[in-house]
């Protein structure tokens, strides 16, 4: 633990001017138990890496604070309560003005995602999780019916669906739903690091309609909503 400790300090006391990719050269890993990719995975392997989620999720949450503190983003208003879209404003920004030089070709494909470790030199991968991790966190904190979970969907797996068997975040299906709401937020997150070229990942947040569809209820409003409203 003493070591994890010494990075982090390490990392956290880099000058204001250091490179993203020289904070990461500390940035301690995202340690899941399996590495993928998923397809290879038993059941109880796919819920031991949930269980990781679950288990560090403040530790991470904590991590990624301390990065976005030094990069100038303030993550703990909006885990608390306050207004979430500055922060995911602000991260929208960040991700358009420094992620770009953190792409390298070598690891940036879906194939080298889903079967790294998240250390060492794709430690990319770790900070992309935390995103996902603290995007997730801003929805289950302001909508209770969201929780971590498994895609365990059958048909997901057969048609080789990126979800299937990964930490994601679901809302159970209830009522007339008809299934659950499952959000990929890692892909979502992993896929702006993948593709820096997408003109419409600098122009448009999708982070930000994620957080708000899913934070007002517009992912199961047409189910839920009563009969006869707008």
């Amino acid at each position: 633990m003493a070591g994890w400790f010494d990075r982090l300090r390490r990392s956290t006391s880099r000058p204001a001017g250091a490179s993203l990719a020289a904070r990461l050269r500390d940035y301690p890993p995202y340690a899941a138990p399996h590495a993928g990719p998923p397809a290879r995975w038993t059941i109880d392997q796919a819920r031991a890496n949930l269980a990781y989620l679950l288990q560090h999720r403040d530790q991470r949450l904590q991590v990624l604070g301390d990065l976005l503190a030094a990069e100038g983003i303030e993550a703990t208003p909006a885990l608390d309560g306050g207004d979430w879209r500055p922060l995911v404003d602000a991260l929208h920004r960040w991700a358009n003005a420094r992620w770009p030089a953190l792409h390298d070709p070598s690891i940036a494909t879906e194939a080298a995602w889903l079967r790294s470790t998240r250390c060492d030199g794709e430690i990319v991968y770790s900070m992309l999780m935390d995103v996902a991790l603290l995007l997730g966190e801003l929805i289950v904190r302001r909508h209770p019916g969201y929780r971590w979970d498994l895609d365990l969907d059958e048909t997901n797996g057969r048609d080789g669906m990126r979800s299937h068997l990964r930490p994601v975040l679901q809302l159970p299906a209830h009522g007339a739903m008809p299934s659950a709401v499952v959000l990929d937020l890692e892909d979502i997150v992993v896929s702006r690091y993948l593709h820096p070229e997408y003109k419409s990942n600098k122009l448009l947040n999708e982070w930000a309609r994620v957080v708000e569809d899913a934070v007002s209820g517009g992912y199961e409003a047409a189910w839920t909503a009563p009969a006869g409203g707008s």
